[in-house]
């Protein structure tokens, strides 16, 4: 029986196996890509690298405990459970994520796509629940030649900067010291519930009066919730309007930042351009910047954030320097993919016509009065 060349098993089967070596030639012969910014990326992670040292080699010359148990990349960075100025629970595999060279170039990364460029401002809020994610926004925002307005808040959740004697600030002010940032908090909170230092002893709130005076740092005192929100935002439109900073970037759960918890988890973490913040009634600073159209960079539920990038989270050991998405990433090779197409267009063309050119040599051949 007849049958033209793209009916034949043997064709059908050679077409199948042949498009399956093309594609899987193809889909392996990738090329990476290097992401916007990737020089200023590396500079980034290669600072918070040598600032993360800065504060290890501090930390090793008063002879402290390194627990290897909580900090098992041996940061040198990870708090203590419980402490005199402890704030809240803290997520240690969060902690020890942040602790992370790359997550600067993370920032970086955020920095760039929200239109941040070299001069501009930005307004910053930071607290001591996560050294990791300060650092690598200090040290983006210093390789970017970014210029941050800076509000901290010095309380810590479990696992955070929360060292009586080894605050935010203080790590701030030896990186300072030791020229790996040429800026430093313009003022500082008690932080904790209300940011009034809620849940801390009077103990507690003394060792971060004291921490603030030690670092030559202005306080922030407020009476209760709203005036906490109310005074950082009279600190951050003194010189200029809400409007005009670059992007607003917080790290961690300052309750004056976020506002109140239902308001907090609302607010995704990573970069967010566009938000219902009008209808945030109880939202703190982050949402009146929000409300004035400047981008958000929420550096808090650390797992969401790196899944963005599908980053390892809690890595041990971290990850090497340069790697993540948000430096490189791989694509398919434009010209490895069009000779894959030509290749497999070109077959079906090639079998197409010789199936034609048998079908009409049969029907010449074919002789109708033979079969009456």
């Amino acid at each position: 029986m007849f049958r033209p060349a793209i009916q034949r098993v043997e064709v059908l089967v050679f077409m199948a196996v042949f498009s399956l070596l093309v594609f899987y030639t193809a889909r392996t012969l990738t090329v990476k890509t290097r992401e916007p910014a990737y020089e200023v990326k590396i500079a980034a992670a290669q600072r918070m690298t040598r600032a993360m040292q800065v504060l290890k080699d501090s930390r090793m010359e008063a002879a402290i405990f390194m627990d290897d148990v909580n900090d098992p990349n041996e940061t040198g960075l990870i708090g203590r459970q419980f402490t005199y100025i402890t704030t809240d629970e803290g997520d240690l595999d969060a902690k020890i994520s942040v602790l992370d060279p790359n997550v600067a170039a993370m920032i970086v990364d955020y920095l760039t796509k929200a239109g941040v460029d070299r001069g501009d401002t930005v307004a910053v809020t930071l607290t001591g629940s996560m050294p990791g994610g300060n650092l690598a926004v200090v040290c983006a925002l210093e390789e970017m030649g970014i210029i941050p307005h800076i509000l901290a808040s010095v309380g810590a959740s479990q696992w955070g900067a929360n060292i009586e004697d080894f605050t935010w600030l203080d790590m701030e002010n030896i990186l300072v010291e030791a020229g790996i940032i040429s800026f430093r908090t313009r003022a500082a909170s008690l932080g904790g519930g209300s940011d009034i230092g809620r849940r801390l002893s009077p103990k507690g709130r003394d060792y971060i009066l004291d921490a603030i005076g030690r670092n030559d740092i202005e306080l922030i005192a407020s009476e209760s919730l709203s005036n906490a929100v109310q005074r950082r935002i009279n600190r951050f439109t003194a010189n200029r309007r809400l409007k005009d900073y670059g992007a607003f970037i917080n790290v961690g759960g300052g309750a004056a930042v976020l506002g109140d918890a239902a308001t907090a988890r609302l607010i995704p973490p990573g970069l967010t351009r566009r938000m219902q913040f009008e209808s945030m009634r109880n939202g703190g600073v982050m949402a009146k910047f929000g409300r004035e159209g400047v981008p958000i960079i929420h550096v808090l539920n650390i797992h969401s954030m790196f899944k963005q990038f599908d980053y390892p989270y809690a890595a041990t050991p971290t990850p090497e320097l340069g790697e993540g998405t948000f430096f490189a990433s791989e694509r398919y090779n434009p010209w490895t993919t069009a000779l894959a197409l030509i290749m497999l267009l070109s077959m079906v063309v090639i079998v197409g016509l010789n199936s034609k050119r048998m079908i009409k040599h049969h029907l010449e051949k074919y002789e109708p009065d033979s079969y009456v």
